[in-house]
């Protein structure tokens, strides 16, 4: 049993880094959260419906990191050898009971909510599994980083919806027209770290290894990573906008750290060097947490 427990904490230090991942999950719940219920509702609702709600988002996000480990299994053998499944730290059998028993655990957190969570949750699991199958057409789309990516960031507007149909106890087609625009939102915001993820300097590309700055230049790159950060904050500020009176702590820091993204970018394609690639990153990184504190924030203020 100590053998097990080092090699899933090993797992995690390295692959689902447990205090920023939660922090990152937290916050993306709790704006879907408040966006689809409000700041009254939302303080009023029990603890233990919130707990479990979370529960069932942090899980299935630990969900889609055990499936892409395994889907990367073969590529890792080859170009990531380091990774825990390809240096035979812990086994594939292994790996496929605990990731068994996860969707088991997330279908028991599901059931408790109520029927209209449980629809959501089946939406979104049924999606996952399409994911790890890779839409059954892999081969063809594998080589499409671009579209493989937009395929699978998806699963942010269903996590969204279920997220929202938990909240409220309501089927995720009565969730109000403002929040359903939020939860596409999501979709965009979540393209911004995956275009900005796989995005590197000049001396950082690697024989075999797919990038966005390889396929389209740095330019290119950053270049669609911009028209989804645009297209992210627009839906974020026309859904607040429906159902609350648009404040302006939100705007002002939604755009600002908009503003950090681009300005990071433009830095980065004008020159891109290893250096400014990090810094470019680790500001997309950022965006990903604190453009959901400052929904969160703008809100309860």
């Amino acid at each position: 049993m100590g053998a097990f427990i080092s090699r899933w904490f090993t797992f995690f230090q390295e692959r689902f880094e447990l205090i920023g991942t939660t922090l990152t999950i937290a916050a993306f719940f709790g704006a879907n959260a408040i966006v689809a219920i409000g700041k009254p509702q939302l303080l009023a609702t029990p603890y233990p419906k919130l707990f479990s709600a979370f529960a069932l988002i942090w899980l299935v996000f630990l969900h889609m990191r055990l499936f892409d480990e395994v889907k990367d299994y073969a590529f890792d053998s080859e170009h990531n050898p380091g990774r825990p499944l390809a240096r035979g730290l812990i086994s594939l059998g292994e790996f496929g009971l605990v990731t068994l028993l996860v969707i088991i655990t997330e279908i028991l957190l599901a059931a408790f909510n109520g029927r209209e969570t449980f629809a959501a949750y089946t939406i979104l699991l049924a999606f996952t599994l399409l994911m790890r199958m890779e839409f059954f057409i892999g081969d063809w789309l594998r080589p499409k980083l671009e579209a493989y990516a937009i395929s699978h960031t998806f699963s942010a507007s269903l996590l969204g919806l279920t997220t929202g149909a938990a909240i409220c106890g309501v089927y995720p087609f009565d969730l109000d027209r403002s929040f359903l625009i939020f939860a596409l939102g999501n979709w965009f915001i979540f393209n911004v770290f995956e275009f900005g993820r796989k995005t590197f300097g000049k001396e950082e590309e690697r024989v075999g290894v797919d990038s966005y700055s390889e396929r389209l230049r740095p330019v290119g790159a950053f270049a669609l990573l911009f028209a989804n950060l645009v297209i992210g904050v627009a839906l974020c500020l026309l859904s607040v906008s429906i159902k609350f009176s648009l404040p302006s702590v939100l705007t002002i820091s939604v755009l600002v750290l908009a503003g950090l993204v681009t300005a990071s970018g433009i830095l980065y394609f004008q020159a891109p060097t290893t250096i400014k690639a990090k810094i470019y990153r680790g500001t997309v990184t950022f965006f990903l947490l604190a453009y959901h504190i400052a929904v969160i924030a703008g809100l309860l203020v």
